[in-house]
């Protein structure tokens, strides 16, 4: 064998290396009959010999007919032990005929398709690949489709053909109501040909690349790329009904190559969905989903998910888990969420004195050895979740004002309300716990970012229940103005005290505030009803860390409308997760049997459609008209173990059903054919429902009209 190693991927001589003598023969010409001496039939050994071994190139120029081609390479010297290789490339394209029957006999589409093909073989037989193919997973619901499929495209996929570098730029699901998806078909070229699929739901990467290609051109259209939407791996598919079959596939694409020849367009995975000669399904490619939504059966209970009673969290946004698809749950599984925490600046000598924000978080399957199942971060994130701020020398957050919503994991999502990107006093669940007084709270507009948790001030029957430790002279109020020294009191005695109720010390005590007075009536004396009460934390230094909060008596008329011993006022901010936080919960199995709810849904069994007019729009498509259309009703609310009997208005069993659906599904097909396979006749007819497991019963009438 010669140049073993040389070739990329066949092992063998590059093309680039090879001697080529390119195309030497080509003849098209007529069917001659098929008869003795059989002169140009491949029978003929001789005369095809002839054919190939000239050396000439031949129009044909006759008329239509039944035409053989013959094209030919040689003759070439091919001895004993030798190996040549043999590059063939068949091109098809469709050309307006005004071209081709011109002087010049243009061919666009065709001299396009030439051009790829000439660099796919200057590149050693290297083809551009699709993404690698995504797996679909499907849950039908009650007037709903759930679709997931995995993420080995976007994080798995390599092209040899570019380098090895992954290519992969977004996600199109496609959805149709037949085998053959042609419903879906309705993007034509620049002929007017249908030629490409319409998606339902399409994402894409956030990476500068979107709209319409305009290289790699197919018959005059370009390829959508998306329109930067971000990444995701589920779609939530309502505009459906309950009884008719979808069909649903997911292909992966990558953004093609502008640079390479005359440009490559994207390329996508392949739909497959195999049919035998009656139609019916034989096997779907991994990407492909056949989905027939349906009602829940009757009593059953659903998965759930809760948040466990131990989330204790300094961050106060709302994390709400959601399942989705429920035959992807881990039931039983215990999740927990962590978040990443960026500290933009902190108060010197105080641990609890940080300006922080969430960059992101991860979720762990605390049931399986704390696996990651699904995190975000500024390299990775779903939608736009997490945003670029260029303030404070620029950082990432969450994105605030609005609710973020995961990726799928496992089944569900998580659904994060509240989030802030700075801290903010909380008007709303500020107030009184215990007793009631018109005190004013003012937070500090800057250093209260720092100091942004939770407080109680607690009266007492003590005029000196707390005396001020710190001994400053630079304390700043409400605005980030320094207060002039002469306003500030030292070392008061107050009948009231401040915790820091988001932390304890080593031995479990809550931090007790410092409180300093400002003497805003300038008599150099603390009047708790003149003056306001500065309240913050002591360093490590014994120094005053920052002002979290005021609290200002002015607005109480009398020393009987003050506060009363063990009154407990609480304040509270709106804030991010410390990376401390974590946040629980659990995925709780389908319950049992709700033999109530079984009863009062039975009763709402029914015939679709009723009355049965000669076809309905749950009856599968059949494109064969050699085939019989495959007719079939729906019975609705049934349990999903259930029997269902069909009698004759005389009372003549026509056909018995045993249901044993999966414990969710609450529906049953009947193809409208007797216990002995035959179509049945138009009237009315009988059915009787009977649940197996508590034997409740239904009884109703349909209609068959043909």
């Amino acid at each position: 064998m010669e140049g073993v190693g040389s070739e990329p991927n066949f092992d063998e001589t590059d093309v680039s290396e090879s001697d080529m003598i390119g195309l030497t023969s080509f003849m098209m010409f007529p069917v001659q009959p098929h008869a003795p001496p059989y002169t140009k039939w491949f029978r003929n050994d001789k005369s095809m010999w002839e054919i190939i071994g000239e050396d000439h190139l031949v129009e044909y120029s006759g008329k239509i007919s039944n035409l053989i081609e013959t094209f030919a390479t040689g003759p070439f010297p091919l001895h004993k032990g030798l190996t040549e290789r043999i590059s063939m490339s068949e091109l098809h394209s469709y050309d307006p005929l005004e071209g081709l029957n011109s002087d010049t006999h243009t061919a666009p589409a065709l001299y396009r398709q030439k051009g790829i093909v000439q660099v796919i073989y200057e590149k050693d037989y290297r083809f551009a690949q699709p993404p690698k193919m995504p797996t679909l997973s499907a849950t039908a619901g009650d007037g709903v489709v759930i679709l997931t499929w995995d993420n080995i495209a976007d994080t798995k996929t390599r092209d040899p053909f570019l380098g090895n570098v992954n290519d992969f730029e977004g996600y199109k699901l496609f959805k149709a109501t037949d085998k053959k998806m042609s419903d879906a078909e309705v993007i034509t070229d620049g002929y007017g040909t249908p030629m490409f699929k319409k998606p339902i739901f399409q994402c894409d990467k956030v990476d500068g690349k979107s709209g319409f290609t305009n290289f790699g051109m197919v018959n005059g259209m370009g390829y959508n790329l998306g329109n930067e939407t971000g990444i995701v791996h589920h779609f939530i598919d309502h505009n459906v009904e309950n009884g008719r079959t979808y069909y649903y596939a997911i292909v992966a694409y990558d953004s093609g190559a502008s640079t390479i020849g005359p440009g490559i367009a994207p390329s996508e995975n392949k739909i497959i969905i195999d049919l035998d000669e009656e139609e019916n399904v034989r096997a779907v490619g991994p990407n492909v989903q056949i989905v027939t939504p349906h009602q829940l059966a009757a009593g059953y209970v659903p998965p759930s998910v809760s948040l466990s009673d131990s989330n204790q969290t300094v961050g106060t946004a709302t994390i709400a888990p959601e399942i989705l698809a429920k035959n992807s749950l881990k039931e039983g599984h215990t999740y927990k969420v962590k978040f990443s925490v960026d500290t933009l600046r902190t108060i010197p000598y105080y641990k609890h004195g940080l300006r922080y924000v969430d960059n992101g978080f991860f979720i762990y399957d605390t049931s399986n050895q704390n696996t990651l199942v699904y995190k975000e971060t500024p390299e990775q994130y779903t939608y736009h979740n997490l945003v670029y701020r260029d303030t404070l020398g620029g950082y990432w957050s969450l994105k605030t004002g609005t609710n973020l919503s995961t990726d799928i994991f496992d089944g569900m999502l998580l659904r994060i309300s509240g989030i802030v990107d700075e801290p903010q006093y909380d008007t709303g669940k500020s107030g009184w716990l215990v007793g009631n007084s018109p005190i004013i709270i003012v937070p500090t507009v800057e250093e209260s970012k720092y100091l942004p948790w939770d407080y109680d001030i607690i009266f007492t029957g003590s005029d000196s229940a707390y005396v001020g430790r710190v001994n400053s002279r630079s304390i700043h109020d409400e605005t980030g103005r320094r207060i002039p020294r002469a306003e500030i009191l030292n070392h008061q005695s107050f009948s009231f005290y401040v915790l820091n109720k988001s932390f304890k010390d080593s031995l479990g005590h809550y931090e007790m505030m410092d409180l300093i007075a400002q003497d805003m009536d300038a008599d150099g004396k603390f009047n708790l009803l003149k003056d306001r009460v500065l309240v913050g934390p002591v360093n490590e230094k014994n120094g005053w860390a920052g002002t979290a909060f005021i609290i200002d008596f002015r607005s109480v008329l009398d020393r009987t409308n003050l506060p009363k011993p063990n009154d407990v006022y609480y304040i509270t901010f709106k804030r991010p997760f410390l990376a401390s936080d974590s946040v629980l919960f659990t995925v709780h199995p389908a319950g049992k049997l709700n033999a109530a709810a079984l009863k009062s849904t039975m009763a709402n069994i029914r015939v679709v459609p009723n009355p049965y007019v000669a076809t309905n729009a749950m009856e599968p498509a059949v494109a064969n008209y050699f085939l019989n259309q495959r007719r079939r009703i729906l019975f609705t609310h049934l349990p999903a173990q259930c029997t269902i009997k069909i009698f004759t208005i005389s009372g003549v069993l026509i056909q018995a059903i045993d249901v044993n659906n999966p414990a969710d599904d609450g529906v049953a097909h009947w193809n409208l054919r007797s216990r002995e396979g035959l179509e049945i006749a138009a009237g009315m007819y009988i059915y009787y429902v009977k649940a197996k497991a508590t034997g409740d019963e239904k009884m109703g009438k349909f209609a068959i009209i043909k």
